[in-house]
């Protein structure tokens, strides 16, 4: 009788655990649709990180559960731990079979944490935001960056090194120990209570041609695939020398995440992540808050050269550069190694890293949603655009901007197309493709021939912009305050407008590619820009917040939009005490855009 009472005591445990896990796993599912604000976000997270867990015992719509064993992450990693132990090919024999069975990569974020003065309370912040990494199916790897040390006396900053050592993970355990103690309703927490460090050391060689070498990526591996974040110490054995020392942090992350990508079957880079007081890398334009996203293809050697005019102390800037510079050599390295760009660095300060919200925290957020906390195209002069400390950068796009300063001949589109510098197929293709109809090409091509101020491509005609140079009926009459040629930004009597914007299909979800081009659009067009969108039009939100004004008559199917320097004047609708050059007539202003935006004939079929 006392073990029939015994079994079905042990019964109704394991049915109770399996409710708070599958309760957890839902509520995992929950708090990520609503951290990401769009569908395309929760799904193209959900495509990426659902193999990271176990789902098995909970349905998708019409997908099968998982039969097989290996389709699991935690059956594949016991396996391969076990095949390293015994000097094996993790691989071999488990992926020949008729039923293919797909590899599980590791995802990884790369956090090197410059270590000088990291409060207490920050650490445990940090700690729970590692932990909710995790939850999130990344796996951390962390460098602690010793380099403000001494190196005189190596074994004085040895023994600094394993005190701070342990410190951290202790300030993880205690994390991981805190929530699961205080959590009294299933949460994510549920899904694995217990958050593990372990300390590495003795990993890397001098290299005999100079460098380092990474002596086992097993000691990496191992700890990863057991749910252990491993914290590497910055320190270097010379074969030549037979010593131990500290070496500079970036090169130990160069060299770590170089042997890692050599195993790209195994796992993936997803983040590298810069803890560093400094903050993000440091913009004018927006008062010396950081740059909210850097496209390094294109804006690298023109932030490089910005750091460079003095605007910072000396110091600062020279820690600035170095980031970006690391961060640059290793995205590209990752783009070598990979095969594409989905590597993503971020450079953030210990306050911001401690946040405890997905919204609020960086790093969080753009692991559910592969983007900033706020669009970098956002006018840094609006008083609702944030000052941010944090700067996301990706290797990136190249950008060409076509305009008449960069051609040698008479500037038309027909020139353009006739001399290959523009692919016309392409370009049609890719305007069809990112509107969903059908460009009547001749005619929009033949109307705006002769009266194209600059075209834009993003890539490989990933994305592109098209402004022209328009007139309203009336000629300039009525808008003699747009006569005037300030630094070739304005024709007599004629005003920029974004005649098209497109990004292809493909790259609709990717990350700040929309603002890589409508940044240039600006930048091109800074005096005076116009563009139109159809009332209906789900992107009005986003150019709403990219204008400064916006009209629409009731019996139009348009929003005009409008942005430029000269909005920063007074605006006035009759003549007051101020000088002429500082006043504009926003009246006659909207009806001249009105009348251009009206006049312009569609140029997709319906």
């Amino acid at each position: 009788m006392s073990k029939l009472r015994n079994l079905n005591r042990q019964f109704i445990s394991n049915l109770k655990t399996h409710e708070v896990v599958t309760d957890a796993k839902r509520n995992l599912i929950l708090s990520i649709l609503k951290s990401t604000t769009t569908k395309r976000e929760a799904r193209n997270y959900l495509e990426k990180y659902q193999s990271q867990f176990d789902f098995s015992d909970i349905t998708f719509g019409n997908k099968p559960k998982q039969s097989t064993s290996l389709e699991r992450r935690d059956s594949q990693r016991e396996l391969f731990i076990n095949r390293y132990l015994n000097k094996q090919n993790p691989f071999v024999g488990i992926y020949e079979d008729e039923a293919k069975v797909d590899k599980i990569p590791l995802r990884l974020a790369i956090l090197k944490i410059k270590f000088t003065t990291i409060s207490v309370p920050n650490w445990l912040g940090i700690a729970e935001t590692l932990k909710r990494l995790v939850h999130l199916g990344i796996s951390p790897i962390i460098i602690l960056d010793y380099d403000h040390l001494p190196r005189e006396n190596f074994k004085n900053v040895e023994l600094f090194t394993i005190e701070q050592a342990s410190k951290v993970v202790q300030y993880i355990s205690r994390a991981a120990s805190s929530s699961s103690s205080s959590s009294s309703s299933p949460s994510d927490d549920t899904l694995d209570s217990t958050l593990q460090a372990s300390v590495t050391r003795s990993l890397f060689t001098k290299a005999k041609e100079g460098g380092l070498d990474m002596m086992s990526i097993e000691q990496i591996l191992i700890p990863l695939y057991q749910g252990i974040i491993p914290i590497i110490q910055p320190i270097v054995y010379n074969p030549s020398t037979t010593y131990q020392d500290i070496v500079d942090t970036d090169e130990i992350l160069y060299t770590l995440c170089s042997s890692l990508l050599d195993t790209n079957s195994l796992l993936s880079i997803e983040k590298i992540i810069m803890i560093d007081p400094t903050g993000g890398i440091p913009s004018i334009e927006r008062q010396h808050s950081s740059h909210v996203f850097i496209n390094l293809s294109q804006e690298y050697s023109d932030i490089v050269s910005e750091l460079y005019i003095g605007h910072i102390h000396p110091t600062k800037r020279d820690l600035h550069l170095k980031n970006l510079k690391t961060m640059n050599k290793i995205l590209q390295l990752c783009f070598a190694k990979s095969g594409n760009d989905d590597a993503t660095g971020i450079i953030t300060t210990p306050d911001i890293m401690a946040i405890n919200n997905d919204q609020l925290n960086p790093i969080i957020y753009n692991v559910l949603t592969d983007r900033p906390v706020i669009s970098s195209s956002l006018p840094s002069s609006r008083q609702l655009t944030p000052q941010l400390s944090t700067s996301i950068l990706k290797k990136g796009m190249d950008v060409n901007i076509i305009d008449e300063s960069s051609y040698p001949h008479r500037f038309t589109l027909n020139n353009l197309i006739r001399d290959n510098v523009i692919d016309q197929e392409r370009l049609v293709g890719l305007l069809n493709d990112s509107f969903g109809k059908q460009l009547i090409s001749d005619e929009y091509f033949k109307r705006i021939n002769s009266n194209i101020k600059s075209i834009i491509i993003i890539g490989d005609y990933d994305g592109a912009a098209i402004i022209t140079w328009e007139e309203h009926s009336k000629g300039h009459e009525s808008a003699p305050e747009v006569t005037t040629a300030i630094a070739g930004n304005n024709k007599k009597g004629k005003i920029a407008y974004l005649d098209k914007f497109a990004i292809a299909k493909r790259n609709q979800g990717l990350p700040g590619l929309a603002d890589v081009v409508f940044k240039q659009v600006l930048q091109n067009s800074p005096q005076e820009l116009i563009w139109r969108s159809r009332k209906v039009n789900p992107v009005n939100k986003w150019y709403f917040e990219r204008c400064v004004g916006c009209t629409s008559s009731p019996e139009s199917q348009w929003k005009i939009f409008y942005t430029g320097d000269i909005f920063n004047k007074r605006i006035t609708k009759s003549n007051g005490f101020y000088k002429a050059h500082d006043r504009i007539d926003i009246s006659k202003k909207l009806e001249v855009y009105s009348d251009i935006c009206e006049q312009i004939v569609p140029s997709f079929q319906k």
